[in-house]
């Protein structure tokens, strides 16, 4: 009988879970940053205060960021500050010698070194792709590793359980967790996405207080479903618990003060310190085209990703330069007379010239050949000392090609044999899975 009863008393709990999140009321909202709501919940029947966030990830003014390895250990408001950023939420759950996260993390397109998935926690990821922002967050049954994610990533943070999928509450809850302690209430952090990926809602419930005595895992879950997230995970809980916005903490965490934490997600608003995309267009090779007029190719329409285009004059050095481009994985599709099509990607860098120079190959196209919706070949420049570094496009048939130049001066200089010499990185791509 006993098990039996175990069985009634978990369901019953979970229904009277269900019951309390539905009865939260909202108590104040506003709008203070372009691209982000924010809104304070009461459920008195706990009582539970909640603060949740919505971050606009289609605005072009939102950038998103996550902690670096030489970031870990700070408090959620010391992270945000040194960043500048508006909004901030503490990550993942960590081991508190040395501040590991004990999920995948990744800060400004740098694995953690010391992180790596497993088969429960889920991993939140995200990217600049044209003016947006797009995440996903990963079931933790599917194993990732860095060459998982799509090129355009910029962050990850993971966390677990995972709360909610498909726009349901995931069920069962592992109430035997001691980590998570998800059948407890007691201080909540969390993160989810709306069905079409256009949403970040994040949520931070108020525990171990006499205001507000927290939340089950099972009622943050019906809580966000009922908020219309499609998918969700949970962060680290208890003192860990944290959300600023604005000019500081706007919840109240158990400790009665903030705590350090290994990683964070946070957010800026507004006006993005913008790069410059400049870049030679040649044949088969850029390195020393700068001085070999023999591979230019005039004629060869550059057009970026944002619709700006430019043409290779005829007669003059093939180079193309596009001012004022958002931070992101920025990509130029290269197209001329008797070569094939060259869809190229690179990371634009805040404030300084970024080289992404293209190689091209003789050739005709496929009838149906379009614009990929994903980037076919992504190349992460070197830097040194600067806004250095030019890795240029391969043989589409060999595999092989590619040359480095500098960001001043002539775009070819003997200098950047040094840059070739440290090579380049290709990420194999994939797209974010957003529904239709």
């Amino acid at each position: 009988m006993r098990p039996l009863a175990l069985v009634i008393v978990v369901f019953v709990t979970l229904c009277v879970a269900r019951v309390a999140a539905a009865q939260a009321v909202m108590t104040g909202s506003d709008d203070p940053f372009s691209g982000v709501h924010h809104e304070h919940w009461a459920d008195p029947s706990i009582p539970a205060q909640i603060d949740l966030v919505r971050i606009d990830l289609t605005n072009s003014d939102i950038g998103a960021y996550a902690a670096m390895q030489t970031e870990a250990g700070q408090t959620t408001s010391g992270y945000a500050a040194s960043i500048g950023a508006q909004v901030a939420i503490n990550g993942d759950s960590f081991a508190a010698a040395g501040f590991v996260p004990h999920g995948l993390a990744m800060g400004s397109d740098v694995m953690w070194t010391d992180t790596a998935d497993d088969d429960i926690t889920a991993p939140l990821h995200f990217g600049r792709v044209g003016e947006t922002t797009q995440a996903a967050i990963d079931p933790p049954a599917e194993i990732e590793t860095a060459a998982s994610f799509p090129a355009s990533t910029q962050g990850i943070v993971s966390g677990h359980p995972l709360l909610v999928s498909a726009g349901a509450v995931v069920s069962p809850i592992d109430c035997t967790d001691p980590q998570a302690i998800a059948c407890e209430r007691a201080p909540r952090s969390a993160a989810g996405l709306s069905a079409d990926r256009n949403t970040m809602t994040l949520v931070v419930v108020d525990g171990w207080q006499t205001a507000s005595l927290g939340m089950t895992d099972g009622e943050v879950a019906s809580f966000l479903v009922d908020r219309g997230v499609d998918i969700a995970l949970a962060f680290d809980s208890g003192a860990s618990a944290t959300l600023f916005l604005g000019s500081g903490v706007i919840n109240h965490p158990s400790d009665g003060v903030e705590v350090a934490v290994a990683n964070q997600l946070a957010f800026k608003s507004g006006s993005l310190p913008q790069g410059q995309l400049v870049g030679l267009v040649c044949r088969h090779d850029v390195f020393g085209c700068g001085s070999d007029e023999t591979r230019w190719i005039a004629g060869a329409l550059v057009t970026l990703d944002d619709g700006r285009q430019q043409t290779m004059p005829d007669g003059e050095l093939p180079f193309y330069d596009f001012t004022q481009v958002t931070p992101r994985l920025a990509c130029v599709t290269v197209q001329a007379a008797g070569y094939l099509t060259v869809h190229q990607c690179i990371q634009v860098t805040p404030g300084m010239q970024t080289y992404n120079s293209v190689a091209m190959w003789e050739g005709s196209d496929p009838v149906d050949a379009g614009v990929p919706d994903a980037p076919t070949i992504v190349a992460d420049a070197p830097t040194l000392d600067g806004p250095l570094g030019d890795a240029g496009a391969m043989n589409p048939a060999t595999g092989t090609g590619g040359g480095c130049c500098q960001a001043s001066g002539d775009p070819a200089p003997a200098a950047a044999i040094a840059l070739a010499l440290l090579g380049l990185t290709v990420r194999r791509a994939r797209r974010y899975n957003r529904p239709t």
